[in-house]
């Protein structure tokens, strides 16, 4: 789980290195802003929130569905190796999300409802947290899941 952790923990110190790098950018004027009523600017909203109304729910989903096939290794290693593997795409195709709102927050000169897409992108990056307990009920069998 040590190893999920770090990617876990990794992906919100990236949101956060993000929002530093563009805070220091912006505030020397080196970062270019596009103005969030022009096509690119409206460009640039659609990508942030499809990115978001599509790799968090995928991620999740395309997750749940991996477990089928994972549950069904026998050897033990094999089977949280696989997860573990697998457990490293849904984190980040689920959390990139919080990265590429905040570098739309700044692209668009402050634009609030990036703020909330990334929002969106974190309630989707917390059920992604890795735990022992998670991992047992995502690989127990079907039967015993409600």
């Amino acid at each position: 789980m040590k190893k999920l952790n770090v990617w876990y923990y990794g992906m919100a110190v990236l949101t956060v290195l993000v929002w530093t790098v563009c805070y220091y950018l912006n505030s020397k004027g080196l970062l270019p802003v596009i103005d969030r009523m022009s096509v690119t600017g409206q460009v640039v909203q659609y990508i942030v929130i499809l990115n978001a109304l599509i790799c968090i729910p995928l991620g999740l989903y395309w997750f749940k569905r991996q477990c089928q096939s994972i549950r069904l290794i026998e050897d033990e290693q094999a089977r949280i190796d696989e997860y573990i593997r697998k457990d490293k795409v849904r984190i980040v195709l689920v959390s990139q999300t919080m990265v590429v709102a905040m570098l739309g927050f700044w692209l668009l000169s402050q634009y609030q409802s990036m703020i909330w897409v990334a929002a969106i992108g974190a309630i989707g990056w917390y059920f992604t947290k890795p735990t022992e307990n998670k991992m047992c009920i995502e690989l127990s069998p079907a039967e015993d899941q409600y």
